[in-house]
Protein backbone atom coordinates (compact mmCIF):
# COMPACT_ATOMS: atom_id res chain seq x y z
CA UNK A 1 0.00 0.00 0.00
CA UNK A 2 3.11 2.48 0.43
CA UNK A 3 4.04 2.10 -2.66
CA UNK A 4 0.79 2.42 -3.97
CA UNK A 5 0.14 5.58 -2.18
CA UNK A 6 4.19 6.72 -3.12
CA UNK A 7 3.38 5.91 -6.77
CA UNK A 8 -0.07 8.53 -6.85
CA UNK A 9 2.13 11.01 -5.27
CA UNK A 10 2.96 13.91 -7.74
CA UNK A 11 6.57 13.58 -8.38
CA UNK A 12 8.08 16.84 -6.70
CA UNK A 13 10.24 19.28 -9.15
CA UNK A 14 14.34 18.63 -8.73
CA UNK A 15 15.21 21.52 -10.88
CA UNK A 16 16.06 25.33 -9.99
CA UNK A 17 17.03 27.14 -13.26
CA UNK A 18 19.75 25.12 -14.05
CA UNK A 19 20.40 23.69 -10.44
CA UNK A 20 18.96 20.11 -9.30
CA UNK A 21 17.90 20.68 -5.23
CA UNK A 22 17.21 17.78 -3.43
CA UNK A 23 16.63 17.62 0.43
CA UNK A 24 18.92 15.57 3.32
CA UNK A 25 18.96 12.82 4.12
CA UNK A 26 17.50 11.79 0.45
CA UNK A 27 14.05 10.08 0.30
CA UNK A 28 12.71 8.27 -2.41
CA UNK A 29 8.90 9.51 -1.47
CA UNK A 30 10.20 13.08 -0.24
CA UNK A 31 7.41 14.93 0.25
CA UNK A 32 8.51 18.65 0.23
CA UNK A 33 10.77 20.47 -2.33
CA UNK A 34 14.48 21.78 -1.56
CA UNK A 35 13.10 25.38 -2.27
CA UNK A 36 10.24 27.51 -2.31
CA UNK A 37 8.74 31.18 -3.77
CA UNK A 38 10.60 33.03 -0.83
CA UNK A 39 14.27 31.32 -2.52
CA UNK A 40 12.95 33.09 -6.03
CA UNK A 41 12.04 36.19 -4.77
CA UNK A 42 15.65 36.44 -3.02
CA UNK A 43 17.36 35.01 -6.39
CA UNK A 44 15.59 37.57 -8.52
CA UNK A 45 16.36 40.49 -5.99
CA UNK A 46 19.69 39.37 -6.61
CA UNK A 47 20.08 39.06 -10.22
CA UNK A 48 18.26 42.21 -10.34
CA UNK A 49 19.15 44.78 -7.52
CA UNK A 50 22.92 42.54 -6.36
CA UNK A 51 25.82 45.39 -5.39
CA UNK A 52 28.64 43.58 -5.85
CA UNK A 53 29.80 40.19 -6.73
CA UNK A 54 30.50 38.77 -2.24
CA UNK A 55 27.05 37.60 -0.91
CA UNK A 56 26.10 36.73 2.50
CA UNK A 57 23.27 34.09 3.02
CA UNK A 58 21.25 32.84 6.15
CA UNK A 59 19.17 30.08 6.81
CA UNK A 60 19.56 28.53 3.80
CA UNK A 61 17.55 25.36 3.37
CA UNK A 62 19.35 23.25 0.72
CA UNK A 63 21.65 25.32 -0.95
CA UNK A 64 19.13 26.97 -3.47
CA UNK A 65 20.55 30.46 -2.17
CA UNK A 66 24.07 29.59 -1.81
CA UNK A 67 24.76 27.75 -4.99
CA UNK A 68 23.35 30.20 -7.07
CA UNK A 69 25.37 32.97 -4.94
CA UNK A 70 28.56 31.13 -5.89
CA UNK A 71 28.03 31.36 -9.43
CA UNK A 72 27.68 35.19 -9.54
CA UNK A 73 31.15 35.10 -7.16
CA UNK A 74 31.95 34.98 -3.53
CA UNK A 75 29.35 33.59 -1.17
CA UNK A 76 29.16 32.54 2.64
CA UNK A 77 26.37 30.22 4.10
CA UNK A 78 25.46 30.96 7.40
CA UNK A 79 22.81 28.75 9.66
CA UNK A 80 22.39 26.36 12.84
CA UNK A 81 21.28 23.47 10.72
CA UNK A 82 23.78 20.35 10.39
CA UNK A 83 21.24 19.00 7.80
CA UNK A 84 20.99 22.27 5.88
CA UNK A 85 24.86 22.42 5.64
CA UNK A 86 24.75 18.43 4.26
CA UNK A 87 21.99 19.46 1.82
CA UNK A 88 24.00 22.02 0.11
CA UNK A 89 27.18 19.57 0.32
CA UNK A 90 25.63 16.72 -2.05
CA UNK A 91 23.52 19.38 -4.01
CA UNK A 92 26.82 21.03 -5.00
CA UNK A 93 28.04 17.45 -5.47
CA UNK A 94 25.27 16.83 -7.83
CA UNK A 95 26.28 19.79 -9.77
CA UNK A 96 29.52 19.32 -9.97
CA UNK A 97 30.64 22.34 -7.86
CA UNK A 98 32.97 22.74 -5.46
CA UNK A 99 32.08 24.63 -2.25
CA UNK A 100 34.90 27.20 -0.92
CA UNK A 101 36.71 25.32 1.73
CA UNK A 102 35.72 28.42 4.54
CA UNK A 103 32.14 28.70 3.15
CA UNK A 104 29.89 27.67 5.54
CA UNK A 105 29.75 29.47 9.11
CA UNK A 106 28.24 28.13 12.17
CA UNK A 107 26.25 30.77 14.38
CA UNK A 108 28.17 33.35 15.25
CA UNK A 109 31.42 32.69 13.60
CA UNK A 110 32.41 35.69 11.52
CA UNK A 111 32.14 35.07 7.52
CA UNK A 112 35.31 34.34 5.20
CA UNK A 113 34.00 37.54 3.26
CA UNK A 114 33.00 40.78 3.20
CA UNK A 115 29.92 40.67 1.40
CA UNK A 116 28.16 43.25 -0.59
CA UNK A 117 24.96 42.16 -0.17
CA UNK A 118 22.97 40.00 2.60
CA UNK A 119 20.56 37.06 1.43
CA UNK A 120 17.99 35.73 4.19
CA UNK A 121 15.36 33.50 4.48
CA UNK A 122 12.90 34.61 7.88
CA UNK A 123 13.56 32.35 10.73
CA UNK A 124 10.75 30.11 11.74
CA UNK A 125 11.78 30.98 15.65
CA UNK A 126 11.45 34.51 16.46
CA UNK A 127 14.48 34.31 19.19
CA UNK A 128 16.51 33.28 16.24
CA UNK A 129 15.76 36.25 14.15
CA UNK A 130 15.83 38.48 17.06
CA UNK A 131 20.29 37.44 17.54
CA UNK A 132 20.78 37.06 13.55
CA UNK A 133 19.57 40.95 13.17
CA UNK A 134 21.52 41.69 15.91
CA UNK A 135 24.71 39.73 14.39
CA UNK A 136 24.42 41.38 10.92
CA UNK A 137 23.64 44.80 12.85
CA UNK A 138 27.44 44.14 14.14
CA UNK A 139 29.45 42.33 11.35
CA UNK A 140 28.26 43.34 7.91
CA UNK A 141 29.87 46.92 6.99
CA UNK A 142 27.26 50.02 7.14
CA UNK A 143 25.67 50.76 4.10
CA UNK A 144 25.01 46.78 2.41
CA UNK A 145 21.91 45.97 1.67
CA UNK A 146 19.99 43.40 3.60
CA UNK A 147 17.29 41.57 1.83
CA UNK A 148 15.01 39.34 4.03
CA UNK A 149 12.21 37.02 2.30
CA UNK A 150 9.58 34.34 3.39
CA UNK A 151 6.40 32.88 2.76
CA UNK A 152 3.27 35.51 3.77
CA UNK A 153 1.88 32.74 6.05
CA UNK A 154 5.18 32.30 8.14
CA UNK A 155 5.97 35.61 8.71
CA UNK A 156 5.90 37.21 11.67
CA UNK A 157 3.35 40.61 12.19
CA UNK A 158 6.45 42.53 13.47
CA UNK A 159 9.14 41.68 11.06
CA UNK A 160 9.55 45.22 10.56
CA UNK A 161 9.68 46.85 13.83
CA UNK A 162 12.26 44.33 14.73
CA UNK A 163 14.44 45.08 11.53
CA UNK A 164 14.04 49.00 12.66
CA UNK A 165 14.92 47.78 16.45
CA UNK A 166 18.37 45.73 15.50
CA UNK A 167 18.94 47.41 11.72
CA UNK A 168 17.75 51.01 12.67
CA UNK A 169 15.51 50.78 8.90
CA UNK A 170 13.48 47.98 7.45
CA UNK A 171 10.47 47.78 5.26
CA UNK A 172 8.01 45.93 3.59
CA UNK A 173 8.16 45.04 -0.04
CA UNK A 174 5.52 43.45 -2.35
CA UNK A 175 4.10 40.35 -2.82
CA UNK A 176 5.10 37.53 -4.94
CA UNK A 177 3.86 34.31 -5.28
CA UNK A 178 3.10 34.03 -1.28
CA UNK A 179 6.49 35.05 -0.55
CA UNK A 180 7.23 38.52 0.46
CA UNK A 181 10.48 40.31 0.48
CA UNK A 182 11.79 43.13 3.13
CA UNK A 183 14.98 45.22 2.98
CA UNK A 184 16.83 46.86 4.98
CA UNK A 185 20.91 48.87 5.08
CA UNK A 186 23.33 47.77 7.59
CA UNK A 187 24.05 50.31 10.37
CA UNK A 188 27.97 48.51 10.81
CA UNK A 189 27.31 48.60 14.25
CA UNK A 190 25.09 47.41 17.36
CA UNK A 191 21.83 49.92 17.72
CA UNK A 192 20.48 47.37 20.34
CA UNK A 193 18.73 46.76 22.10
CA UNK A 194 20.94 43.24 22.77
CA UNK A 195 18.65 39.80 22.60
CA UNK A 196 18.12 38.90 26.27
CA UNK A 197 19.85 35.08 27.17
CA UNK A 198 17.45 32.63 27.68
CA UNK A 199 17.59 30.57 30.82
CA UNK A 200 14.91 27.71 31.63
CA UNK A 201 14.52 26.51 35.24
CA UNK A 202 14.39 22.88 36.50
CA UNK A 203 13.42 24.14 40.20
CA UNK A 204 13.89 20.18 41.34
CA UNK A 205 17.45 19.97 40.25
CA UNK A 206 18.67 23.77 41.06
CA UNK A 207 19.06 24.03 36.92
CA UNK A 208 19.35 27.26 35.02
CA UNK A 209 20.01 25.64 31.99
CA UNK A 210 21.17 28.35 29.16
CA UNK A 211 19.44 27.49 26.06
CA UNK A 212 20.52 29.27 22.16
CA UNK A 213 18.54 31.04 20.05
CA UNK A 214 15.86 29.22 18.19
CA UNK A 215 16.57 26.09 20.40
CA UNK A 216 13.55 23.75 21.05
CA UNK A 217 12.12 24.48 24.50
CA UNK A 218 13.72 28.00 24.76
CA UNK A 219 10.32 29.67 27.11
CA UNK A 220 10.22 27.08 29.49
CA UNK A 221 11.12 23.26 30.10
CA UNK A 222 8.74 21.39 27.63
CA UNK A 223 5.64 19.11 29.22
CA UNK A 224 6.80 16.13 27.44
CA UNK A 225 10.17 15.84 28.08
CA UNK A 226 8.97 17.26 32.29
CA UNK A 227 6.88 14.16 31.75
CA UNK A 228 9.35 11.49 30.85
CA UNK A 229 11.80 13.28 33.25
CA UNK A 230 9.27 11.97 36.06
CA UNK A 231 10.30 8.48 35.11
CA UNK A 232 13.73 8.34 33.85
CA UNK A 233 15.60 4.98 34.52
CA UNK A 234 18.04 4.97 37.15
CA UNK A 235 20.74 2.61 38.05
CA UNK A 236 21.36 2.42 33.93
CA UNK A 237 25.22 1.95 33.03
CA UNK A 238 27.38 2.12 30.24
CA UNK A 239 26.71 4.48 27.00
CA UNK A 240 23.45 6.95 27.10
CA UNK A 241 22.10 8.93 24.49
CA UNK A 242 20.06 12.27 24.47
CA UNK A 243 19.16 11.87 20.60
CA UNK A 244 17.53 15.24 19.75
CA UNK A 245 19.08 16.84 22.69
CA UNK A 246 17.87 20.63 22.52
CA UNK A 247 19.28 22.00 25.90
CA UNK A 248 20.41 18.84 27.26
CA UNK A 249 18.00 18.82 30.19
CA UNK A 250 17.16 14.88 29.43
CA UNK A 251 20.54 14.04 29.44
CA UNK A 252 21.69 16.09 32.17
CA UNK A 253 18.87 13.88 33.95
CA UNK A 254 20.55 10.79 33.31
CA UNK A 255 23.81 11.73 33.76
CA UNK A 256 23.64 12.84 37.22
CA UNK A 257 21.58 9.97 38.50
CA UNK A 258 23.44 7.04 36.93
CA UNK A 259 26.86 8.08 37.81
CA UNK A 260 28.49 5.29 36.03
CA UNK A 261 27.27 5.87 32.60
CA UNK A 262 28.28 8.09 29.82
CA UNK A 263 26.04 10.40 27.79
CA UNK A 264 26.49 11.37 24.19
CA UNK A 265 24.44 14.62 23.03
CA UNK A 266 23.13 14.62 19.54
CA UNK A 267 21.53 17.33 17.50
CA UNK A 268 21.49 18.58 14.29
CA UNK A 269 20.99 22.19 15.60
CA UNK A 270 24.13 23.82 16.15
CA UNK A 271 22.85 25.83 18.80
CA UNK A 272 21.38 22.67 20.66
CA UNK A 273 24.69 21.13 20.92
CA UNK A 274 26.50 23.91 22.21
CA UNK A 275 23.80 24.74 24.83
CA UNK A 276 23.88 21.33 25.97
CA UNK A 277 27.97 21.62 26.28
CA UNK A 278 27.57 24.67 28.15
CA UNK A 279 25.14 23.06 30.53
CA UNK A 280 27.04 20.06 30.86
CA UNK A 281 29.91 22.18 31.93
CA UNK A 282 27.87 23.72 34.58
CA UNK A 283 26.36 20.86 36.17
CA UNK A 284 28.68 17.87 35.38
CA UNK A 285 31.80 17.72 37.50
CA UNK A 286 33.40 14.88 35.15
CA UNK A 287 33.39 16.40 31.51
CA UNK A 288 34.98 12.92 30.69
CA UNK A 289 31.20 11.26 30.93
CA UNK A 290 29.50 14.16 28.33
CA UNK A 291 30.56 14.17 24.42
CA UNK A 292 28.46 15.69 21.67
CA UNK A 293 27.27 15.32 18.21
CA UNK A 294 26.32 17.75 15.70
CA UNK A 295 25.00 15.74 12.83
CA UNK A 296 21.73 13.67 11.48
CA UNK A 297 20.25 11.96 14.05
CA UNK A 298 23.10 8.77 15.00
CA UNK A 299 24.65 8.83 11.95
CA UNK A 300 28.29 8.74 11.84
CA UNK A 301 28.70 7.53 15.94
CA UNK A 302 30.14 3.87 16.09
CA UNK A 303 29.17 3.06 19.55
CA UNK A 304 26.25 0.64 20.80
CA UNK A 305 24.08 2.35 23.18
CA UNK A 306 22.91 0.85 26.60
CA UNK A 307 20.04 3.44 26.55
CA UNK A 308 18.15 6.02 23.59
CA UNK A 309 16.24 9.01 25.52
CA UNK A 310 13.76 10.62 22.34
CA UNK A 311 11.45 13.39 22.55
CA UNK A 312 10.71 13.61 19.02
CA UNK A 313 9.94 16.35 16.51
CA UNK A 314 6.82 15.86 14.75
CA UNK A 315 7.82 18.79 12.04
CA UNK A 316 10.64 20.00 9.49
CA UNK A 317 10.68 23.21 9.18
CA UNK A 318 7.00 24.68 9.09
CA UNK A 319 5.91 21.31 7.63
CA UNK A 320 4.28 18.59 9.77
CA UNK A 321 6.21 15.97 9.03
CA UNK A 322 5.80 12.56 11.22
CA UNK A 323 9.39 11.07 9.36
CA UNK A 324 11.46 12.79 11.24
CA UNK A 325 10.35 10.53 14.42
CA UNK A 326 10.45 7.44 12.23
CA UNK A 327 14.08 7.93 11.38
CA UNK A 328 15.31 8.61 14.49
CA UNK A 329 13.65 5.23 15.89
CA UNK A 330 15.31 3.73 12.95
CA UNK A 331 18.51 4.71 14.23
CA UNK A 332 17.86 3.82 17.73
CA UNK A 333 16.98 0.41 16.72
CA UNK A 334 20.58 0.14 14.60
CA UNK A 335 22.53 2.02 17.73
CA UNK A 336 20.68 -0.38 20.37
CA UNK A 337 23.35 -2.40 22.50
CA UNK A 338 22.12 -5.97 22.71
CA UNK A 339 20.32 -5.41 26.04
CA UNK A 340 19.55 -1.56 25.52
CA UNK A 341 16.77 0.09 25.49
CA UNK A 342 14.82 3.29 23.64
CA UNK A 343 12.67 5.26 25.51
CA UNK A 344 10.68 7.45 24.05
CA UNK A 345 8.36 10.69 24.94
CA UNK A 346 5.26 11.55 22.54
CA UNK A 347 1.81 13.05 22.39
CA UNK A 348 -0.83 10.64 22.64
CA UNK A 349 -2.33 11.50 19.43
CA UNK A 350 0.71 10.73 17.05
CA UNK A 351 0.59 6.95 15.95
CA UNK A 352 4.03 6.25 16.49
CA UNK A 353 3.04 2.80 18.26
CA UNK A 354 2.64 0.62 15.05
CA UNK A 355 5.96 1.75 13.30
CA UNK A 356 7.62 1.20 16.78
CA UNK A 357 6.51 -2.31 17.17
CA UNK A 358 7.51 -3.10 13.61
CA UNK A 359 10.75 -1.86 14.40
CA UNK A 360 11.23 -3.75 17.83
CA UNK A 361 10.56 -6.40 19.45
CA UNK A 362 8.88 -5.41 22.47
CA UNK A 363 6.95 -1.87 22.94
CA UNK A 364 5.75 -1.68 26.49
CA UNK A 365 3.92 1.51 27.62
CA UNK A 366 6.05 2.62 30.83
CA UNK A 367 3.64 5.76 32.02
CA UNK A 368 0.78 7.65 30.28
CA UNK A 369 -1.42 11.01 31.20
CA UNK A 370 -4.13 12.82 29.70
CA UNK A 371 -1.67 14.02 27.05
CA UNK A 372 1.35 12.41 26.94
CA UNK A 373 2.54 8.41 26.42
CA UNK A 374 5.92 6.85 27.25
CA UNK A 375 6.95 3.99 25.55
CA UNK A 376 10.23 1.80 25.95
CA UNK A 377 11.31 -0.53 22.87
CA UNK A 378 13.76 -2.83 22.86
CA UNK A 379 14.95 -5.90 20.39
CA UNK A 380 14.33 -8.54 23.17
CA UNK A 381 10.75 -9.75 23.38
CA UNK A 382 9.80 -10.75 27.63
CA UNK A 383 7.32 -13.63 27.55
Amino acid sequence: MACLIAGLMPELPEQLDDLRLRRWPRRRDERLQAWDAADRYLLKTLQEQGAGSATLVLNDQCGALWLTALRRGPACSHGDSWLAWRAAAANAADNAMTLPQAGWSWPWQAPSIRPDQVLMRVPKELSLLEAQLDWLARIVPEGTPIWLAGMDKHLPPNLVPLMEAYLGNGQAGLGWKKARRFSALAPGKTLGPVPEEALVSVPERGWELHTGAGVFGRQHLDIGARFLLEHLPRQVEGEIADLGCGNGVLGLTLATDNPRARVTFCDESFLAVESARRNAGLYIPEPERCRFHLGNGLDGLEQRFDLIVLNPPFHRGHAVDDRVALTLFRHARRHLAEEGALWVVANRHLPYRPPLRRAFAQVDVVAANTKFVIYRCSQRATS
